[in-house]
């Protein structure tokens, strides 16, 4: 199965360092400006087939109800991943502390949005064996949903990414080992690029729990085998 991973500016870095960005913005008595821009990833839900008649559900917890688009030729789908930018013209502290603002939305664009896949489903040609980086990792805390933001090097032509269940542990007596595969597909590494990719973690729940441990084992550009420890709360 193959699956594309897209080119992204460096500009993603000013907002990808710590999670995600605007836990702080929140402004007291609503008082926004048309200045005001904030950007971040969610996840659509689409309440009918209206225009405006959805919400998205950022990655801290927070909620985008939107008045008006500038983008009416986007075909949302219902849980889409999307990256956001919105001009908020006010906002609502909820009982959990969560907010919801009622916004513009300035620009929406598509994220790469996978599951995890077991090492069976997905052929060896496909799943690559090029190095590449994880510059972030963090899990949403609604949704179950695993983001990375990733380093590698491009010419310019489309790269395949998959995560995949090695079959080393089944999550209980030994945290899951999931590789990060990545297919440059014989390009060349001319430049430095960045992508984002997100993987439901659905697959990872088990039984009578309320937290699953796991690896994200990557090779990096200098050979090294690295395993990066996560855990899933559900």
């Amino acid at each position: 199965m193959k699956t594309k991973v897209h080119t992204y500016k460096a500009r993603l870095v000013m907002f990808l360092l710590a999670g995600i960005l605007f836990s702080s913005c929140v402004k007291d008595h609503n008082y926004y400006s048309v200045g005001d821009f904030y950007e971040s990833l969610g996840t659509i839900e689409l309440k009918s087939s209206s225009l405006n008649d959805f919400v998205i559900h950022l990655d801290d917890g927070n909620n985008v109800i939107p008045v008006a688009t500038s983008h009416p030729w986007l075909q949302l789908k219902d849980n889409q991943r999307v990256l956001v930018e919105f001009n908020p013209f006010s906002d609502t502290k909820l009982t959990d502390s969560t907010v919801t603002y009622i916004a513009n939305i300035v620009n929406i664009r598509s994220i790469l949005f996978k599951d995890i896949k077991k090492y069976t489903e997905v052929s060896d040609d496909s799943m690559g064996h090029d190095p590449i980086l994880i510059r972030e990792a963090w899990i949403s805390h609604t949704g179950g949903i695993l983001t990375l933001d990733l380093k590698y090097f491009t010419q310019g032509s489309v790269h395949y990414i998959n995560l995949i269940d090695n079959g080393e542990a089944n999550g209980i007596s030994k945290p899951y080992i999931l590789e990060l595969r990545h297919n440059a597909r014989g390009d060349r590494m001319e430049y430095p690029a960045s992508g984002l990719v997100s993987f439901r973690l659905d697959y990872l729940k088990l039984p009578g729990k309320s937290e699953t441990n796991f690896f994200i084992r990557y090779t990096d550009y200098e050979g090294r085998r690295i395993d990066l420890p996560k855990t899933y709360r559900y």
